[in-house]
């Protein structure tokens, strides 16, 4: 699609760049739209109510434009939870004390529609006309702003959204505050003049006039004209059949369900004739059954409309073993989202390193001498197999990007705590990472964003309010560039390892990275400490007997022989040591000097199963040798194919890594590299 943009904006032209753009619909509510809803008892004057409320016409067919674009929609509310804790004294009751005979009832208080702008009742839901589809999230807010205690910069960076444009009610209050809101924090804001409205008109003016003042100081205002132009340009793709193999990453088959007579049952009883398959059946360590599995679909009334599906609607999907799949809150949103579980995939059972098994029908998807590798080599295989749309797995210190590499797959370490990982058995608490496997560093973000959540019955959440905010660059990284350095010690790689890393390096350079060199002491130093540290956390949570498996049993002795050699002692001291080391590589990341992204080769090498039983421990140690800091830094990180080499064609993965908190930044990175 070429690049669209609202050419009649002022003061010039407001881009719209694909997938990077969202129309934010901001309190739509029948509390401030209808007649006996708060904003009415405010202020009630038929005059400058039906003012107001003309604007839901225009705002209904700016969000259909937008659908039939393909922006992202996003819509928020005003309100505030039923104990009203979230409400300061000062909004509840500045103008009832200014003005009490206007003012009789304050938020909180009993009116015609419920509690008035407390969540809930049905005064706070939002307008029938331009109701959210079940795909469409959905913002609640305690203050006018719609970043103000909420989780929204989060919510636009984890989409990599850039530029907003902005409707709903009022202009000069809850649209003022967001659109200042966001040009803080980097966003391009377009304000759409005939999808908004207010309660003073003189006011109202002001406000519109402000939006685009001073050549664009604080943005754009426009009206939704362009926008309905250019959606009309767009032609409905034909419904076309869908038979044999087809495309089963998520973004592709959210499109066929919607344009093409693909249903869910199509999909899985595709899914599940390559499980039949005997060498897709050894990754399954349960197999759901099929009728179940489509039975957890929302019922047909409840998706009446194509259009209008949960996310997940249809989407086939697998946990690794370690997942309570009955209980695990990240399975229960899943399937509330219309996903379809398939299976639990294997893992290595004891945790024990990153090398995986040595069962030679366990290898890797492209050749039957190289090890599949990591203990969450099961979700990995299961997607490059084509088993499922993605996967969510556990990653310890690389057991989960590294088998996503050495099967051409995405792999994707949440920032941990961003992720609720309740319900899910773990090998290594502390350092332990909720993963995503995908086919597409696309696919993996979407999983992610649609799942973030802050658990506040989890140890291990984190809450939004302590994630790190940095400001967006709108341009993007090709445009806008990025910083990145990689690994000062590069002597374990392969030949091929080491011309496929440097191919991509130069990559990165030619579109718009630019290379830092970094002091790497930190790192080393931290190396050094971690795997002792790692061996006795794993021998304090492990419940595993000795593996039947001899390369895994070896890596077992030796984690054991080492975790009795460390004092308890020097367990607190290293763990102070690593927290300063943490610090000291955070901060090679601040400023206008420091970095965006490590990036770095995944694993060094790909072994063959001949050289992993000739050196078991050894192979395990190289292997983690670029993965096992991420987790121990608390820091997010995505493996991708980089290219292939070698008369087999066997992937070269390469990892992306930045600080906790900045995974939407990372992954912008990652998909312009892709």
């Amino acid at each position: 699609m070429a690049p669209l943009s609202l050419i009649t904006a002022k003061p010039c032209p407001f881009a719209l760049p694909e997938n990077r753009t969202a129309l934010v619909v901001i309190d739509m509510q029948k509390d401030f739209l209808l007649k006996n809803g708060y904003g009415y008892l405010q202020c009630p004057s038929e005059q400058v109510f039906e003012q107001v409320s003309s604007v839901i016409e225009p705002t209904a067919k700016a969000i259909a434009a937008a659908r039939k674009l393909g922006l992202h929609i996003i819509h928020t509310r005003e309100g505030h939870v039923s104990d009203l804790s979230d409400l300061p004294p000062t909004k509840r009751i500045r103008q009832a004390t200014a003005n009490p005979d206007r003012h009789k009832l304050v938020i909180g208080a009993d009116g015609p529609m419920g509690r008035l702008l407390v969540r809930g009742s049905d005064g706070h839901d939002i307008v029938d006309e331009v109701k959210p589809l079940k795909d469409e999230p959905v913002l609640d807010k305690p203050g006018k702003g719609s970043f103000y205690n909420t989780d929204f910069h989060q919510m636009l960076v984890s989409r990599g959204i850039t530029h907003l444009l902005l409707a709903g009610v009022t202009t000069e209050c809850c649209v003022a505050t967001t659109f200042r809101e966001a040009n803080d924090h980097g966003f391009e804001c377009c304000v759409l003049t005939d999808c908004t409205g207010g309660f003073d008109n003189t006011i109202v003016s002001a406000t519109m006039d402000l939006f685009c003042a001073y050549d664009g100081l604080l943005g754009y205002n426009c009206t939704s004209k362009p926008l309905l132009e250019l959606a009309a340009t767009v032609s409905a793709i034909p419904t076309s059949a869908s038979e044999g193999v087809f495309d089963i990453s998520i973004a592709s088959l959210r499109t066929a369900y919607r344009t093409s007579n693909l249903t869910p049952a199509t999909v899985v009883e595709y899914i599940y004739e390559q499980i039949a398959k005997p060498e897709s059946a050894v990754v399954f360590s349960k197999i759901i059954d099929k009728e179940v599995a489509l039975k957890t679909l929302p019922e047909p009334a409840i998706v009446a409309d194509v259009a209008d599906m949960p996310y997940f609607y249809g989407i086939p999907f697998t946990v690794s073993e370690n997942f309570d799949i009955d209980n695990s809150k990240l399975v229960k949103d899943l399937l509330a989202s219309g996903a379809i579980l398939v299976g639990s995939t294997k893992i290595e059972p004891t945790g024990a390193g990153v090398i995986g098994v040595t069962i030679a029908e366990i290898s890797s998807e492209y050749s039957a001498e190289y090890i599949a590798g990591g203990y969450s080599y099961g979700p990995a295989l299961a997607i490059a197999k084509g088993l499922g749309s993605f996967s969510l797995t556990l990653d310890t210190d690389g057991s989960a990007r590294i088998p996503a590499a050495f099967s051409g797959v995405v792999g994707y370490n949440v920032s941990k705590g961003l992720l609720p990982s309740d319900k899910i058995a773990k090998f290594c608490p502390s350092v332990d990472t909720v993963a995503i496997i995908a086919t597409t560093v696309p696919d993996a973000r979407a999983v992610f964003a649609e799942l973030r959540a802050q658990d506040l019955t989890d140890p291990y959440s984190v809450p939004d309010r302590t994630i790190p905010i940095k400001s967006v660059d709108f341009r993007g990284p090709k445009d806008g560039g990025f910083r990145f350095a990689v690994p000062d010690d590069l002597s374990l790689l392969s030949p091929d390892y080491r011309s496929a890393f440097a191919a991509f390096v130069e990559k990165a350079r030619v579109l718009g990275g630019t290379q830092v060199e970094l002091d790497w002491s930190a790192v080393t130093k931290a190396s050094k400490l971690l795997g002792p540290m790692l061996d006795v956390e794993r021998m304090a949570f492990s419940t595993a007997s000795e593996s039947s498996d001899p390369a895994v049993a070896k890596i077992q002795e030796a984690i054991s022989a080492l975790a009795a050699e460390v004092p308890a002692l020097k367990v607190f001291q290293d763990i102070d040591t690593l927290r300063a080391l943490k610090t000291e590589l955070y901060l090679k990341f601040e400023g206008a000097a420091g970095i965006d992204v490590i990036i770095s080769p995944t694993a060094p090498y790909h072994p063959t199963f001949a050289e992993l039983e000739a050196n078991p421990v050894g192979v395990n140690a190289d292997l983690s040798v670029f993965t096992k800091l991420t987790n121990a830094f608390e820091m997010c990180a995505v493996t991708l194919k980089a290219n292939e080499y070698g008369p087999l064609k066997l992937p070269f993965g390469v990892m992306f890594s930045a600080p906790m908190g900045m995974d939407g930044r990372m992954l912008d990175i990652a998909e312009v590299l892709a």
